[in-house]
C-alpha cells in the first residue's frame, strides 16, 4: 500500500481548516444589523455599484473595501450579507497562507497556525464586518509570507504576488501606517536576532542591481495596482477616461496622499490633541484576554520558547515582534478605543501561538507515552477549559446578540434588530428625519463623503434606506410637518412628543442604534 505524501496530507488539512473558516464566517452573515462604520461604507459602496462613481477620501476609509463590496453588491444584490461577503471570504481563506510558511515551521505548527487563523474569535467576528481591518491584516500577513516564500523558492511569481498583497494592504485601511511601522520594527528585531547579517545588508545594493529587471517589473506592477485601486471612477477625472489619465495620476500620487495627511495626521493632532495611551492599550489587552486568550497566552509562550529554549527562527521572531509592537502602535494611532484593533495583533501573533500550541501537544504526547496520568488529566482539563472558553465567546459575542458587555462589538453596533425598520421601506418610500440632530442644510446623500455630523447621527439607517431604494428628507426641530407626512418619520426621543399629535395614526417604535445611549423613535403609517 502506497503511503500518503506528507505534503499532500498537510495541504489537505490546511484546506479543510480554510473551508471551516469560510463556513464560520458566512453562516448567518446578514443576521446582525449593520454597525455605524459598516453602514457608512455600505452606502458609498452601493452608490459606487449603482452610479459607477467613486473617489478616494481618507475619512471614508481605504478604497479596497469599496471595490470589493461594489463587486459583491452588483453580483448578488443589495443585502447585508452581500456587502460583508468579500471580507468573509478573505478571512475564511486566510488560513491558506499558513502553507507559505511550511518550510519554516513544522507540519504541526503549520496546521495549528491555519487553525488559529480560521477560528480565533476576533478574526471570525471582524471577518463578518464590512471594515478594512481584517482586509489590511490579512493582506499584510500574506505579503510577508509571500516574501518568505519568494526567498525560499526564488520564484518570481511569489515576489509579484507579494507586491500585489502589499498594495492591497495599502488600500485596505488608514491603519496601514501602523502596520508598516510594526513590520519595520519587526525587521529591526529580526536583524538583531541575526536573521540578516551586516554583510547581507552591505551586499544588498549589489543584489538589487543584479536583479534590476525584476525590481523594475515589480515596481511597475505595484504602481499599476496603486493606480487601479486609488484612481477615481466617474466624473471628469476617471480611470476609464484616457484623456484624463494625467489628472488621474496627479490625484493618485499627489492629491490622495495629501488628503490622507490632512485628515489622518494634521487635523487629528492639531494643537497637540492626542489621547492617553494606557487606557487604549489596557482596553486592547482586555479584548485579547477575553476574546482570544488561547492565541495570546500561547503566543507569548511560543515566542519565549523559540527565542530562549529552542533554536531561534527568524520567521517566529519577526511575527512575534510584529504583534508585540502592535500592542502599543495601534492604540497610539487609533482615533477611538475600538475592539477591532485586536485583529491587527491576533493575525501576526498566530505564528508564535502555533509554536506554543505545538510544544503543548508534544508535551502531552510525551506524558501519554510515559503514562503520566496526572499530567495527562491536567492537560486535558486545560484543553477542555480553553475549548469551553472559546465556545462561550462564539456563542455570546460572535453569533449572539450584541450587548454592552460584549468584548468584540463596538459601541456603534445597534442593539436592536433593524429588519422591521427596513420592512417598512420600498423603492417609493421617503424617510423624513426630523430634528436638529438629523437635519442637514445644503447637503444631500448624493454628494458623497465627507459628510456632516447630522448625517452621521442617522447611521446605520441610511444604509437600509439606500438598500431598499428609498429616499430621504429632513426638517429641523420645531418645523411643521408636511401636509401629507411621509410613511416613515425618524426622530429623537426628545422631539417625538412634538410629532405625536400629528402622527396619531402612525405606529411608533423605538430602536437602539448603538449598544447604549443612542435611541431613535420611528413613526410608520399604518397603511
Amino acid at each position: 500500500m502506497s503511503r500518503v505524501d506528507p505534503t499532500a496530507r498537510l495541504t489537505a488539512a490546511v484546506v479543510a481548516l480554510s473551508v471551516l473558516g469560510v463556513v464560520l464566517r458566512v453562516v448567518a452573515l446578514g443576521e446582525r444589523p449593520f454597525h455605524w462604520d459598516e453602514a457608512r461604507a455600505g452606502v458609498w459602496a452601493l452608490r459606487f455599484a449603482r452610479m459607477g462613481v467613486f473617489e478616494y477620501r481618507p475619512v471614508a476609509g481605504g478604497p479596497l473595501p469599496y471595490h470589493l463590496a461594489r463587486a459583491s453588491l452588483s453580483l448578488l444584490g443589495a443585502t447585508d450579507a452581500a456587502a460583508r461577503l468579500p471580507v468573509a471570504l478573505v478571512g475564511g481563506l486566510l488560513p491558506l497562507a499558513a502553507l507559505g510558511l511550511r518550510t519554516r515551521l513544522s507540519a504541526a505548527e503549520t496546521v495549528l497556525l491555519a487553525a488559529l487563523l480560521a477560528g480565533s474569535p476576533p478574526l471570525v467576528y471582524y471577518g463578518r464586518v464590512l471594515r478594512g481591518d481584517l482586509l489590511l491584516a490579512a493582506a499584510a500577513f500574506l505579503a510577508c509570507v509571500l516574501v518568505v516564500r519568494a526567498v525560499d523558492t526564488e520564484r518570481q511569481s511569489a515576489a509579484f504576488a507579494a507586491v500585489l498583497a502589499a498594495v492591497a494592504a495599502l488600500a485596505a485601511s488608514g491603519f496601514v501606517v501602523a502596520t508598516a511601522a510594526c513590520v519595520v520594527a519587526a525587521v529591526a528585531v529580526s536583524v538583531d536576532a541575526r536573521w540578516v547579517s551586516l554583510n547581507d545588508l552591505v551586499a544588498l545594493p549589489d543584489r538589487v542591481r543584479a536583479r534590476s529587471t525584476l525590481v523594475a517589473r515589480l515596481f511597475l506592477v505595484g504602481v499599476a495596482a496603486v493606480v487601479f485601486l486609488f484612481a477615481p471612477r466617474g466624473g471628469s477625472a476617471s480611470l476609464w477616461n484616457p484623456l484624463a489619465f494625467p489628472d488621474v495620476l496627479a490625484f493618485v500620487f499627489d492629491e490622495a496622499p495629501g488628503r490622507f495627511f490632512a485628515v489622518r495626521v494634521a487635523s487629528r493632532y492639531a494643537d497637540g490633541a492626542t489621547h492617553e495611551l494606557w487606557p487604549f492599550v489596557s482596553s486592547l489587552l482586555e479584548v485579547l484576554l477575553a476574546a482570544a486568550p488561547v492565541t495570546l497566552l500561547a503566543g507569548v509562550f511560543g515566542a519565549l520558547y523559540d527565542r530562549y529554549v529552542g533554536s531561534v527562527r527568524p520567521v517566529v521572531t519577526f511575527f512575534a515582534a510584529w504583534a508585540g509592537v502592535g500592542v502599543l502602535v495601534f492604540p497610539t494611532v487609533a482615533e477611538v478605543d475600538g475592539p477591532w484593533t485586536a485583529v491587527h495583533v491576533v493575525v501576526p501573533l498566530a505564528v508564535p501561538a502555533a509554536v506554543g500550541l505545538a510544544r503543548g501537544v508534544a508535551f502531552l504526547r510525551d506524558a501519554v507515552a510515559r503514562e503520566d496520568a496526572a499530567v495527562v488529566a491536567s492537560a486535558l482539563l486545560v484543553c477542555a477549559a480553553a475549548v469551553a472558553g472559546v465556545g462561550a465567546v462564539f456563542a455570546d459575542d460572535v453569533y449572539g446578540e450584541p450587548t454592552p458587555d460584549s468584548s468584540l462589538a463596538g459601541y456603534a453596533q445597534p442593539a436592536d434588530d433593524l429588519d422591521p425598520f427596513a420592512a417598512n421601506l420600498s423603492g417609493e418610500s421617503t424617510v423624513l428625519y426630523y430634528g436638529d440632530r438629523f437635519h442637514t442644510r445644503g447637503w444631500t446623500e448624493a454628494d458623497g463623503p465627507p459628510v456632516p455630523d447630522a448625517w452621521g447621527n442617522r447611521l446605520p439607517l441610511p444604509w437600509y434606506v439606500a438598500r431598499e431604494g428609498g429616499s430621504s428628507t429632513t426638517l429641523p426641530s420645531g418645523a411643521p410637518l408636511p401636509e401629507t407626512p411621509p410613511a416613515v418619520v425618524v426622530t429623537t426621543p426628545e422631539d417625538a412628543p412634538t410629532l405625536r399629535p400629528e402622527l396619531a395614526d402612525y405606529e411608533r417604535s423605538r430602536y437602539r442604534l448603538a449598544l447604549w445611549n443612542r435611541e431613535v423613535v420611528v413613526f410608520v403609517g399604518r397603511s
